[in-house]
């Protein structure tokens, strides 16, 4: 006798709606990184997807909040938080483990920035502070643990201004990496953060 049991009609429903609502953000975001997600709609979206509009509201309701929830599903904002409370080491080996971890989020969501930035104006009218919720987890969490290194004594300054500091420079060099994929402070990541975090510890004044 099979050890397999059959799932019952409602794990069966709840798994395809999972589905499907996986299908059509996966769609969305190809569409707005084509096109913006002012210029997205929800008809081409779904067409992507491959189903029809009325699924797409059935799940989502609006354009509004299947944006809203496309943000927290590429950049879930719980992720740092958990990846920040395991970091116990030394301050250089922690950093440098916090700049890998930025680095590859900030790169594999490096289309949605890039819209965020040309569409400003349009995000703080249609959909206020909500799309930038996943970055604003981020910086939260580098605010803590620079308090936290300052509380130990390895930093010194206002953990607010430390965590703009390093977290501009990983920006940036995202940034960089995809204008200038060429040049090896940008496509070679250990050594572009590496030196990165020694100016952030040391300086680059001759002493």
């Amino acid at each position: 006798m099979s050890a397999h049991v059959a799932a019952r009609p409602e794990e069966r429903r709840a798994a395809g709606t999972d589905a499907t609502r996986e299908r059509i953000l996966h769609a969305a975001r190809e569409v707005v990184a084509r096109k913006g997600k002012r210029a997205a709609t929800t008809r081409e979206i779904a067409e992507v997807a491959g189903v029809n509009e009325t699924t797409l509201f059935r799940h989502f309701g609006t354009k509004e909040k299947l944006l809203y929830e496309l943000v927290e599903y590429c950049c879930p904002s719980t992720s740092i938080d958990e990846f920040t409370i395991s970091l116990r080491g030394p301050v250089e080996i922690d950093l440098m483990t916090m700049g890998r971890f930025l680095m590859e989020r900030l790169w594999s969501m490096r289309d949605m920035v890039r819209w965020s930035m040309v569409e400003d104006d349009y995000e703080a009218n249609v959909y206020g502070s909500a799309t930038w919720r996943p970055q604003n987890a981020v910086r939260e969490a580098l605010v803590a643990f620079m308090a936290s290194r300052v509380e130990r004594g390895e930093l010194v300054g206002n953990p607010e201004d430390l965590a703009a500091v390093f977290g501009s420079m990983i920006f940036a060099h995202v940034m960089g990496r995809q204008k200038y994929p060429d040049v090896r402070f940008y496509a070679d990541q250990e050594y572009g953060l590496g030196t990165y975090i020694h100016i952030f510890l040391n300086g680059a004044r001759n002493k």
